[in-house]
């Protein structure tokens, strides 16, 4: 995998770049924070919204300049007149967000902190609509309780599925809390060779399912791909390969997600999982 694929990797950032984005992120938590006094901030969700600034922030100002963000998104951007486009170039339309190159162009054109406004709203309500619409939130209500009851399933389900390595896990003391908890609590940006292509597959089908089902599916199949690895090593190795995943051939999305479609969880198993 390279660098620039991993989801959340700053090697490939400048400085300036990663205070940047520090800067966004920092906002765009405290807003939500404010925004929900019920949950307010929880560990994990930084991971998602630094997440989500890397991938849709050039998407977000590319659409800006052209007027076609949706309109709950209420900044607004005012183009220089100096970036404004000759005659050729606005009878051109590009139907792809620019490159990071014309990304950064399009940045230079226009007020920098109208910039950073539209992104750290557009952000927000995206972050926002996952939390509440599509239940996010739930990983982060007081006290973790949905989130240590998912790992409570997802340790179920090993037992189920992989029920060789739930006895390797058994027998050397190895609790499937304390590596799933942070898989869970950041969709899996946790690992820090996750790619950017995976995440952004596995998040499309939970937005399309409406359903944690793929986290568990995707949890899983790490584990079976990983079995043999994992077998040869005490607890210590377990540990220290499943907060790494050195190997990230593993994770790329073809390998990783054709193992997950593969492997059937149900609402009843996960009904019976719970209340075993």
């Amino acid at each position: 995998v390279e660098v620039e694929d991993i989801a959340l990797c700053p090697r490939d950032l400048t400085n300036e770049v990663k205070e940047d984005l520090q800067n966004k992120l920092g906002f765009i938590l405290h807003a939500l924070a404010a925004s929900n006094d019920k949950v307010g901030y929880c560990q994990g969700m930084d991971y998602i919204v630094a997440h989500l600034l890397r991938i849709l922030q050039e998407t977000v100002l590319y659409r800006a300049v052209k007027g076609t963000l949706p309109p709950i998104i209420k900044s607004k951007l005012r183009k220089s007149r100096s970036s404004s486009p000759s005659p050729s170039q606005s009878s051109s339309r590009s139907p792809r967000p620019p490159s990071p190159a014309a990304a950064q162009g399009i940045v230079s054109a226009l007020d920098i902190d109208e910039s950073s406004l539209v992104v750290e709203e557009t952000v927000y309500r995206v972050m926002h609509t996952m939390l509440t619409t599509y239940g996010l939130q739930h990983f982060y209500w007081p006290e973790l309780r949905c989130l240590k009851t998912c790992c409570k399933v997802f340790e179920r389900l090993i037992e189920i599925k992989l029920p060789v390595l739930a006895d390797h896990f058994d027998h050397h003391g190895l609790n499937v809390g304390i590596f799933a908890l942070g898989w869970f609590q950041t969709l899996f940006l946790y690992l820090p060779s996750m790619p950017t292509a995976t995440v952004c597959h596995m998040w499309d089908i939970w937005l399309v399912e409406r359903s944690f089902k793929i986290f568990f599916r995707v949890g899983t199949a790490i584990l079976f791909l990983s079995q043999p690895i994992l077998l040869n090593h005490e607890l210590e190795g377990m540990m220290t390969y499943l907060n790494t995943m050195p190997d990230a051939t593993l994770l790329n999305p073809d390998i990783l997600l054709a193992c997950a479609n593969q492997i059937k969880v149900t609402n009843k198993m996960l009904e019976e999982s719970r209340h075993k």
